[in-house]
């Protein structure tokens, strides 16, 4: 999954892309979301789907900070704790979840998916 947050004044939009392993698209998604938020709303949309994985589920985030949440429980804001207890029962849900930071200018069609719900 490849995972975008765009925020605009009082609107957030995120775009999302969930990918086999080859690289083809299976599904995106676009919508408002807190920003904090886009883990569990990838998360969702992957669980709705009823994909069974063979392998990890792979989660690219473009946000540094996301990122360090994500793969560091210890490093995860006290204020968001609640998001992140849902994202934990959905990664129980899914199985192995792979966090990683997307490579820069590897996030563009999640990105293009979010910044189209900003204008």
């Amino acid at each position: 999954f490849n995972v975008c947050v765009i925020a605009n004044e009082d609107r957030a939009r995120c775009g999302g892309v969930l990918r086999e392993k080859e690289g083809v698209a299976r599904a995106l998604f676009s919508g408002s979301v807190a920003a904090n938020d886009t883990d569990l709303v990838a998360l969702g949309v992957f669980l709705a789907m009823k994909w069974k994985l063979k392998d990890s589920l792979f989660i690219e985030l473009g946000l540094m900070v996301v990122f360090y949440w994500c793969a560091n429980k210890s490093m995860k804001p006290w204020s968001l704790q609640a998001t992140f207890a849902d994202i934990e029962r959905d990664i129980d849900k899914v199985g192995n979840v792979v966090f990683s930071m997307a490579e820069k200018n590897g996030n563009e069609m999640a990105y293009s998916l979010a910044i189209a719900g900003i204008n």
